[in-house]
């Protein structure tokens, strides 16, 4: 097996690490164990396998590199602004960016017979996610004691190895429909034993997306289900679906007991709705490019949002509405190019539905409700597997 190849193996299986093996640096800069190795795969793809020529030809090549060039624009006329620290470490949000996008040029360059196995790799990385999923549940239901460390005290709710169960919830809607549509497509040739596992796991993705308790990750699995039901020409399935998908909320265990179990709760709505007044006060004062890419955290801290806390607060970089965080960082220059991106990753879907398009198509659905609410567009993790999945997606071709 290639060296890239094995590089790759081993970033997919850090990935179940999640924020776990998470390091603090300063300045709010954080690094992780699947960062690390990202690192080391794309600088190894760039310095082997880079080709401008041949990638140029790729179907999203254009409207990313307008969108990182937008970043960069962005940054570069806020300098004077940010300085030269501040600068160095939005600028580096922005390189990290580009090393996710160009996750999906290097699973385009792999061989066929990889890119098969891509999808076996990805499905066992997913499968360790919701597994330590439920060993958190059950076994350190509250994440109190993490609070001093900057994160939030969910109780009671699967959060796994992200430690939030808004981006778990997110996760999970992913894995399920990545293994569901596994399971539609295989089922004819896959044993009695292998349809039973790959059902059971399915099940059990779907079920830690309510264990989560996480509103946005319900209403992604309501659009999820539903588009998936449609592209596979099985509407009639869509009334009952939704039935039975209202009815799991109210026998999800725990449901409504506790302030972050009950889906009516209002103090999260209210910091919601403070996080997007203040970005639309960003927006206000920054309409053409926006603040920079990512200098957003600077742009909370000026109005004096986390206080003392702005630079250890995990939620200090981002607001809670993608497309509102694409308007605040790059204006709407930069929320124009992006919209013209994610049409084009809705087009490549489309042309790529006997594959594995159906499942991007889903995917893309659902994160457009799901970031209405949580930053889930710009969410590393969930990055990772949206880019892997458009290269498998126009590498099936």
């Amino acid at each position: 097996m290639k060296i890239l190849e094995k590089l790759f193996i081993l970033f997919l299986f850090t990935f179940p690490t999640g924020v776990l093996a998470r390091i603090e640096l300063s300045n709010g800069v954080a690094l992780t164990l699947n960062d690390l190795v990202l690192a080391v795969l794309v600088i190894y793809w760039i310095i082997l396998k880079f080709n401008l020529k041949k990638i140029r030809q790729y179907f999203l090549f254009k409207p990313l590199a307008l969108f990182c060039a937008v970043g960069l624009v962005s940054l570069l006329i806020n300098f004077p602004q940010l300085g030269l620290i501040k600068f160095l470490i939005s600028g580096s949000y922005l390189v990290r960016f580009i090393s996710y996008t160009l996750l999906y040029f290097i699973v385009k360059d792999f061989s066929k017979d990889f890119k098969v196995k891509i999808n076996k790799y990805m499905f066992a990385s997913g499968l360790i996610v919701v597994l330590l999923g439920y060993f958190q549940y059950f076994f350190f239901p509250s994440l109190k004691p993490l609070f001093k460390f900057g994160w939030d005290e969910h109780l009671y709710r699967m959060t796994s190895v992200f430690l939030d169960p808004n981006f778990a919830g997110t996760f999970f809607n992913i894995f399920f429909i990545f293994s569901l549509d596994i399971l539609r497509k295989h089922y004819k040739t896959f044993s009695k034993i292998k349809n039973s596992i790959y059902l059971l796991i399915s099940i059990l993705s779907f079920f830690a997306v309510y264990l989560t308790y996480s509103r946005s990750a319900l209403m992604m699995l309501f659009v999820s289900v539903v588009v998936y039901l449609f592209l596979i020409g099985k509407k009639k399935l869509i009334f009952i679906s939704i039935l039975f998908l209202i009815l799991m909320i109210f026998v999800s265990p725990r449901a409504f007991q506790t302030e972050g179990t009950d889906l009516l709760r209002v103090v999260s709505t209210t910091e919601r709705f403070s996080s997007l007044n203040i970005a639309l006060k960003v927006i206000q004062d920054n309409p053409i490019l926006g603040v920079g890419f990512n200098a957003y955290r600077y742009a909370q801290a000026k109005v004096g949002l986390y206080g003392i806390f702005w630079q250890v607060t995990h939620s200090g970089a981002g607001t809670d509405a993608s497309l509102l965080f694409v308007i605040a960082t790059t204006g709407f220059l930069g929320f124009f190019v992006y919209l013209y991106m994610l049409f084009k990753t809705f087009v490549l879907a489309k042309i790529n539905f006997k594959s594995s398009g159906i499942v991007l198509f889903v995917v893309l659905a659902g994160l457009l409700i799901d970031s209405l609410f949580i930053n889930s567009l710009f969410y590393v993790f969930i990055l990772e597997w949206l880019f892997i999945l458009i290269g498998l997606t126009e590498g099936s071709n």
